[in-house]
C-alpha cells in the first residue's frame, strides 16, 4: 500500500488509543506515551524481498517493533516452485537487517508445499534455529492448503501435488515443535 495510506493508518490507530485526533504520525506517537491506552508492540507483516535500508528506516518511523516475514521455505527450488518472487538470500538479508534494527522477528513457515516433502519439511526447521543466519524470535506455522481456482489447485486436479496425510502433518509439526527452543514463541 502507498506510504501515505499506510503513515494514515497507523496515526488513526494511535489516534484511537489515545482517544483523540493528532495533526500528524509524530504527534500521535508523542501522545501515546502518557495515553491511558499505550502502545507496547506494533507488529508489521512483509515479504523478505521487500526489506532493505529504506524500509527498515520506515518501520521504526511509523513505531513497529516487531516485523513478520514471509518466509514459507528454506529450499530456494520449493519457493521457486511455488511462485513466492524471493530465496534464501533475501530472507538471510531481510532478517539480518531488521535484527541490526532490533525489531523482534517472527517467520511464517509453511510445510507441505509444492515440491517439498515430510523429509524436507523436518530439515528445513532445524535448520531455522541451527543456522546462525535465521534464528527468528517467533514463528508461525501455516501449512499449505489447497484453494480453489489457483495454480496449486491446478496441479492437484493433474495429481502433480498431493497434501500430506493428517498423520504426517502430525509427525511434521511435532518434529518442529521438538526442534524450537524454549525462548521462541510459536
Amino acid at each position: 500500500l502507498p506510504r501515505e495510506y499506510q503513515e494514515e493508518f497507523v496515526k488513526c490507530c494511535f489516534d484511537a488509543l489515545n482517544e483523540g485526533d493528532s495533526k500528524d504520525l509524530t504527534e500521535a506517537k508523542m501522545k501515546n506515551e502518557k495515553a491511558k491506552s499505550r502502545c507496547v508492540g506494533l507488529t508489521l507483516e512483509t515479504r523478505p524481498d521487500y526489506i532493505n535500508e529504506d524500509e527498515v528506516r520506515w518501520f521504526r518511523y511509523l513505531g513497529a517493533t516487531r516485523v513478520e516475514l514471509g518466509v514459507q521455505s528454506l529450499d530456494d527450488s520449493i519457493l521457486e516452485m511455488n511462485m513466492r518472487g524471493h530465496g534464501v538470500s533475501e530472507t538471510i538479508r531481510a532478517t539480518k537487517l531488521l535484527k541490526d534494527a532490533g525489531f523482534k522477528i517472527c517467520w511464517h513457515l509453511m510445510p507441505n508445499l509444492y515440491g517439498s516433502s515430510v523429509k524436507k519439511d523436518k530439515k528445513i526447521f532445524r535448520e531455522v534455529f541451527d543456522n546462525s543466519n535465521y534464528r527468528p524470535d517467533y514463528i508461525k506455522i501455516y501449512p499449505c492448503m489447497v484453494t480453489k481456482n489457483t495454480p496449486l489447485y491446478t496441479l492437484y486436479k493433474e495429481n502433480k501435488y498431493k497434501s500430506y496425510l493428517n498423520e504426517e502433518l502430525i509427525e511434521v509439526i511435532s518434529d518442529i515443535k521438538k526442534q524450537t527452543p524454549y525462548w521462541v514463541r510459536i
